[in-house]
């Protein structure tokens, strides 16, 4: 709760404050705060200290969510390559995905040769390349900012009310950010162990939505798909009715669910970006990070209290059915062409849109 909590209550404030300073900058601090965390984990691993760490995490999420993807996006704005920003995250999304595979196998050999003083350090030593790394960034002229814009409070006005206010915009956030119903990834293994098989499986039947999403990430990063609401549905059906077969077949087909739900999700968070408009755009984007902080804490708090009571089967069908929901709404409301958001904007601003997107 620590954790979470603070990363919403800080998510849209520090989403403004990347929108007024230095995103490089707040990249950077971000990262230390979470090497200070790491390294508080391995010197004080008492409950204040794990606490504290949990803490300095939040504030480096918050602080580089939105800020990351609005430096990427005016970055290439500033080149006028705003087109292949869906490639770029999708290639950036697939990579991630392999490393944390990588992380996972390595941490069991480390944690055997060094213990877990040598893991932790490991850790903190990541976060220091990654400081250096976001350090080294360029910072982009904003494509989207006002050099007259009155000062920090005026900016988070402006975000929010561009969320608010524009119809289209405020679908596709909602969309993006209601991924959070997908927050179910915590209990597979519970259900792993609901189908009847034995320990040692589980860790390779949860290397299946891992590998899924690393595909669907290099599926988006050739820049060819650009459907949201189709996958959505096929990630639905599978999440529900795979938990309800509680099976190992079942369990296969939840874990492709979670593929066909990424494929979706760095679709509309592309166009989120290509949607704003305004001097906020990190703001924008920290609104979309907010609902998926909190319809996963909603999730997990759900599964959680009625898991013994109904059990994980019950709920997993339950959550389909709210993937199935949003898959119908954003077939209404966002639709397959890029084009379409492209001609919206152009209609609500009187300028000419910056992007030609081909997801």
């Amino acid at each position: 709760m620590l954790w979470s909590g603070t990363s919403v209550a800080l998510q849209i404030p520090a989403g403004a404050l990347a929108d007024r300073v230095s995103r490089r900058l707040l990249l950077g601090v971000g990262c230390a705060l979470r090497a200070v965390g790491f390294g508080l984990w391995v010197v004080a691993p008492s409950y204040p200290g794990f606490a504290a760490g949990f803490v300095l995490w939040a504030v480096k999420s918050s602080l580089t969510s939105g800020t990351l993807e609005s430096l990427v996006y005016d970055e290439l704005a500033a080149v006028g390559l705003t087109d292949r920003y869906t490639r770029l995250t999708g290639r950036a999304s697939a990579a991630l995905g392999a490393a944390e595979l990588v992380a996972t196998a390595a941490a069991g050999p480390v944690l055997a040769v060094g213990g877990y003083r040598l893991v932790g350090y490991a850790s903190v030593a990541v976060c220091v390349v990654q400081t250096l790394v976001a350090l080294s960034f360029r910072d982009a002229p904003r494509s989207s900012a006002d050099a007259d814009e009155p000062g920090y409070l005026a900016t988070l006005r402006a975000g929010v009310s561009e969320v608010v206010r524009r119809p289209q915009l405020r679908s596709l956030v909602l969309v993006a950010g209601l991924g959070g119903l997908l927050a179910i990834d915590e209990y597979l293994p519970l259900l792993a162990r609901d189908t009847g098989v034995g320990v040692s499986a589980i860790p390779p039947l949860l290397l299946v939505p891992a590998l899924a999403r690393i595909f669907s990430s290099f599926v988006v990063g050739t820049g060819r798909w650009r459907a949201v609401a189709a996958p959505m549905a096929v990630c639905a059906v599978l999440v529900g009715g795979g938990g309800l077969s509680a099976s190992v077949l079942g369990l296969v087909g939840v874990g492709v669910g979670f593929g066909c739900w990424q494929l979706a999700q760095l679709v509309v968070e592309a166009r989120v970006q290509h949607a704003v408009v305004g001097p906020a755009r990190a703001t924008v984007t920290s609104v979309v990070e907010v609902l998926g902080e909190g319809s996963a804490l909603v999730v997990t708090g759900v599964f959680g209290l009625a898991a013994d009571w109904l059990g994980l089967p019950v709920l997993f069908a339950a959550d389909g059915l709210c993937l199935l929901a949003l898959a119908g709404y954003a077939a209404l409301r966002v639709g397959s062409e890029p084009a379409r958001w492209n001609a919206v904007k152009d209609d609500e601003t009187g300028s000419p849109s910056n992007s030609g997107e081909p997801v």
